[in-house]
């Protein structure tokens, strides 16, 4: 005769039907099935040494796995991209990168050593952007400090040297530029204001900028523009800058609106009257 199934619940935790099998089986062989109540089985912790196993662990999909991981990268990578938004918003934070002997000291300094870097970038009209390697170049200046609390800083023009663009330095589209172009940058004012506080640069640049191909050589192109670690806005060009930060690092922007010349050639060729934007990575020393 059948014998009735218990109204307890088994130990395992499955239902009594699905496992009472193997505890008949076991008390056939002597020993007893483990079989308690439900209340019983809520107040005890499963014990390995008992025979007892913990609930088996969830089972995932490869496609949840998957997208628990996206979903977890992508938080991740919004946390990191408002984080680095709301410093640059937000003047008090960057501040915050500016060392503290740098602010303190300021008021000392007198000259200035600027070194540029390799990760720069040029762009004119609507011509894709160049990348641009300036390591190499730089400069020195003097340095007066003003009532405002910010530095005057004056770059010497004769120690000044910008690498000039061409299939050396610059290349488009991860292509150097064709060899017979060579664009020299003649500085002429490297100039304006450092805050220590905030690591704020702006310093109005003029330059002439002397187009080469070959055997043509057009008439020299003067450029003004300010170079700031803030925000430069053109009619198509625009760019941000990265204030100075503990380890002498900047990033300058300048966008420049480009009249157009007497050559009929570099005005075709250049797209003028249009907007330039440069791009200048450096290291500034004071001291």
């Amino acid at each position: 005769m059948a014998r009735a199934l218990p109204a307890a619940r088994c130990i395992c935790r499955n239902t009594t039907s699905s496992c009472w099998r193997a505890h008949t089986k076991a008390e056939a062989a002597g020993g007893r099935p483990r079989i308690v109540t439900a209340a019983a089985a809520a107040r005890r912790q499963p014990s390995v040494a008992d025979g007892e196993l913990p609930p088996p662990p969830l089972a995932f999909s490869r496609g949840q796995v998957l997208k628990g991981a996206l979903l977890a990268a992508g938080g991740a990578l919004l946390t990191s991209s408002s984080g680095s938004a709301a410093l640059a918003a937000d003047p008090a934070a960057a501040a915050a990168l500016v060392a503290p002997e740098v602010a303190s000291q300021a008021q000392t300094f007198s000259k200035v050593l600027m070194q540029t870097l390799a990760d720069c970038q040029l762009a004119v009209s609507n011509y894709p952007t160049f990348s641009y390697d300036a390591a190499g170049g730089g400069g020195s200046g003097v340095v007066s400090p003003g009532a405002d609390g910010l530095l005057r800083v004056a770059f010497d023009t004769a120690t000044l040297n910008i690498p000039p663009v061409n299939y050396q330095h610059a290349a488009i589209l991860g292509i150097p530029v064709p060899p017979p172009l060579n664009i020299a940058i003649v500085p002429q004012r490297l100039e304006g204001t450092y805050d220590p506080a905030t690591g704020r640069v702006d310093l109005d640049f003029l330059a002439s900028f002397e187009f080469t191909a070959g055997p043509y050589h057009a008439s020299p192109l003067t450029v003004a523009t300010t170079l700031t670690t803030e925000q430069s806005d053109g009619v198509l060009r625009h760019g941000t800058g990265s204030r100075l930060t503990a380890d002498g690092r900047a990033r300058l922007v300048g966008v420049a609106r480009v009249p157009r010349t007497d050559d009929a050639f570099l005005n075709t060729f250049l797209q003028l009257p249009t907007d330039a934007l440069a791009v200048l990575s450096a290291e500034l020393r004071f001291s």
